[in-house]
């Protein structure tokens, strides 16, 4: 599969956003009004699509190509 924006879902990238933001998966839990277990499982989503093994070579990736800007 291709490294591709279109890869990840609204909620995947949403995740993505917070992770960046240096929220904990219980943060954005409470943020996103979901389980801790599904934020979880969305980022081990994300990282099976990327085919990445963590999360700052997911963050990495997603500056390159613009999903992410830096503030």
């Amino acid at each position: 599969m291709q490294k591709t924006t279109t890869s990840l879902s609204k909620r995947e990238k949403e995740i993505l956003e917070l992770i960046a933001k240096g929220y904990s998966s219980k943060m954005m839990s409470e943020e996103l009004k979901i389980t801790e277990l599904t934020v979880q499982t969305h980022r081990r989503n994300m990282l099976r699509k990327m085919k990445m093994s963590n999360s700052m070579e997911l963050l990495s990736w997603a500056y390159s190509t613009g999903i992410l800007i830096a503030s």
